[in-house]
């Protein structure tokens, strides 16, 4: 069984909602039925791009067509609750994942806490995939079910047959990935973090890394990488366990990366599909 984030490719329209202060939009999507206090909110297009059957919210949440709605629900039906939401000319829903399922396996999994030792997230998240009924297709699990939401092989392959377009599948969680691979990905994962300690030239601060980033420069600290891609735009990369690096357009700079020391190194070719 193979299990993916889902996560909107980069070529999908984005949307904003509008006047939605005291709308049920604004709160947590932990995995609750909201149909029973939900009203269409008014959202409009913020950036129309070649994608529309999966729109992305500035919040977060998954938005579907009603081509999409009128594919998925009849094998999604107990996983998920459509709820209608009011545009000027497109018929589209938020899709509300009510799957919640307790399947991460905790002894594999590398967690991070914080500084008080509570819960922070995850630096390689583990499935225990016996705990994923085989007729599943959409699913969250409590610990992160705010922000993130995950599909099965079932749902790619659903979409995929129907020429659905507008998601990325490149983050995958699969459960022939043994605990011998895990430890050698692991062992080969600290080898690339040590060579690019190895290899460092001159270290700099943030400023002056981000100076040199506007000139085309590549600047890394530890798993944390930054450049421009092809259209000059800002990305900051962080290195996975499979030795790729996760590229985000940042709204922001997390305060710990402004303490870091930083240094030049060679440049990535950064996917067109930002997190």
């Amino acid at each position: 069984m193979k299990v993916y984030e889902l996560r909107n490719n980069f070529k999908s329209t984005i949307l904003r909602a509008v006047d939605d202060r005291d709308h049920p939009i604004c709160g947590d999507f932990n995995g609750e039925s909201k149909k029973h206090i939900w009203t269409p909110v008014k959202v409009e297009t913020l950036y129309k791009k070649t994608y529309m059957d999966f729109p992305k919210l500035i919040y977060g949440k998954p938005i579907v067509s009603y081509q999409v709605k009128s594919i998925l629900e009849t094998y999604v039906s107990n996983e998920v609750e459509f709820l209608p939401l009011a545009h000027q000319e497109l018929d589209l829903y938020l899709m509300n994942v009510i799957n919640v399922l307790d399947c991460v396996d905790w002894e594999r999994s590398d967690v991070q806490l914080t500084s008080k030792k509570h819960f922070a997230g995850f630096n390689n998240l583990v499935f225990d995939f016996s705990k994923i009924p085989l007729n599943t297709y959409v699913f969250k699990f409590k610990e992160l079910a705010e922000v993130r939401t995950f599909v099965t092989e079932s749902f790619k392959n659903l979409i995929e047959r129907n020429k659905l377009k507008g998601l990325d599948f490149s983050v995958v969680y699969d459960s022939e990935f043994t605990e011998k691979k895990e430890l050698e990905q692991k062992r080969a994962y600290e080898a690339a973090l040590a060579a690019i300690e190895n290899n460092k030239r001159l270290e700099i601060s943030y400023e002056e890394a981000r100076e040199r980033v506007d000139h085309g420069a590549a600047m890394a600290s530890g798993k944390w990488k930054m450049q421009l891609d092809e259209q000059g735009r800002f990305g900051l990369g962080e290195l996975l366990p499979d030795l790729t690096y996760q590229w985000i357009r940042p709204i922001y700079i997390p305060p710990i990366l402004l303490g870091y020391r930083w240094h030049e190194v060679e440049k990535s070719e950064i996917s067109n599909s930002y997190g």
